[in-house]
């Protein structure tokens, strides 16, 4: 087995209609299960344990800026306390197909703050709404859209009975006369997308917009990839979609 080690120099983060990337310089995604204890007389004198409730949290540092909501303290503070904050983290420079893990969280705090003399800096906590997910992503967040189209298959697997898949919606730009978006995920059964099925539908976004949404499975289609329709006087949007499978 070769370690092929990760440094962490352009990792993305999509926190609602805000690209955190070049604001942020920390981020840990931490999932956990309650340790139960099941221990009986019949255990040979050994502990012995099951999983409880599961969880998840997002913490993110950074520096701090402000004017809109592609902004850190204009995102941060407009969502405190908002129990549908979609987030997507990606380790490396978030190209489709690039390993995600994304989520619906709850933004519990947000601490601005500084010594005097140092730069005014940041740190959030957002923790788990739904699962999170281990997943990759549908739509890069640097290629524009003026049209309606479709993004590049993606084989994220198939989704069980007892699953979901997750996706995230993050537009992060938005111009034009009366522009609107509506993106969807589909499915197929390979590559070429020859009788796709719609297996969710955002909401039409007219402005800048997070948006997380799931579906139950069973789905055998194992091949997945991101849909848009564009309408507007020279509309142009940026705008990030992730998905990935986990529990219900």
């Amino acid at each position: 087995m070769t370690l092929t080690p990760q440094v962490l120099t352009d990792a993305r983060i999509y926190l609602e209609s805000a690209d955190m990337t070049g604001f942020s310089n920390k981020v840990e995604v931490t999932s956990s299960a309650v340790d139960l204890d099941k221990t009986t007389f019949a255990s040979g004198g050994w502990n012995e344990r099951t999983a409880g409730l599961f969880d998840s949290q997002v913490a993110i540092d950074g520096f701090w800026d402000v004017g809109d909501l592609t902004k850190p303290d204009d995102t941060l503070w407009a969502n405190l306390g908002a129990a549908g904050t979609a987030i997507t983290v990606v380790p490396t420079a978030g190209t489709v197909g690039s390993l995600c893990y994304l989520g619906k969280t709850l933004e519990t705090d947000y601490k601005p703050g500084a010594q005097v003399g140092q730069l005014l800096a940041w740190s959030a906590t957002l923790k788990g709404n739904t699962a999170i997910a281990r997943g990759q992503i549908l739509h890069p967040q640097g290629t524009a859209r003026t049209t309606t189209g479709n993004g590049t298959a993606v084989q994220l697997g198939a989704v069980l009975a007892t699953q979901r898949l997750y996706a995230n919606l993050h537009v992060l730009s938005v111009s034009g006369t009366t522009p609107s978006i509506t993106v969807a995920i589909q499915s197929n059964v390979d590559n070429t997308f020859g009788s796709p099925t719609t297996r969710l539908t955002f909401n039409a976004d007219t402005a800048l917009d997070g948006q997380a949404l799931s579906v139950l499975g069973p789905v055998t289609d194992t091949w997945w990839r991101a849909t848009w329709t564009i309408s507007g006087t020279t509309p142009s949007f940026l705008f990030a979609v992730s998905a990935g499978i986990a529990p219900k």
